[in-house]
């Protein structure tokens, strides 16, 4: 009875050693694939971390270059803005000493890539007439100066007049 207990024994021993063999493999197999999904996991937000930094460094550059931005989009004039820019040159004009007078300005529509133009009068002394262009061209504006024309009038007051055909080049079509 002792030969037969020691087979039913060794009989069940193998039996819960396969059965442990097996049951070890399948959790090593589960571990492995779960490791697996975790590095996965881990690059996925890795890459989103990532992304998050980058997004948080483009938004901090743009809250910097705000007042920037705000120049550039200044210095370009839609049709909304012609006024604005038109103040801005009888503006200078007295700042600079001269009467300015916009004479004329057209607009050239239906025509693509052309920009306005404007015809303009001053009156004053000869220092402040000859300096009116320097002081247009330091305006915020891209602008073609097409005829500058410089006389001598008789009025005592003012003696010189001069008529300046502009373009606008930072006009937004």
């Amino acid at each position: 009875m002792t030969l037969k207990n020691s087979k039913t024994l060794l009989t069940v021993s193998l039996t819960l050693l396969l059965c442990s063999m097996f049951g070890a493999t399948f959790l090593y197999r589960a571990l492995e694939k779960l490791a697996e999904e975790s590095g996965e996991a881990k690059d996925r937000l890795l890459t989103f971390d990532s992304q998050l930094k980058d997004f948080k460094i483009f938004e901090s550059f743009i809250a910097n270059t705000e007042n920037e931005r705000k120049l550039v989009e200044e210095s370009f004039v839609g049709r909304e803005g012609l006024i604005k820019f038109i103040e801005n040159i009888e503006r200078v004009g007295g700042e600079g000493g001269v009467d300015v007078r916009v004479e004329s300005a057209n607009l050239a529509p239906g025509q693509k890539n052309s920009w306005p133009s404007f015809r303009l009068e001053t009156s004053g002394n000869f220092s402040s007439v000859f300096r009116f262009p320097l002081l247009l061209e330091n305006l915020p504006y891209e602008i073609s100066f097409e005829e500058i024309n410089i006389t001598k009038s008789g009025d005592l007051k003012e003696p010189w007049n001069a008529v300046y055909a502009i373009k606008l080049l930072s006009y937004e079509f």
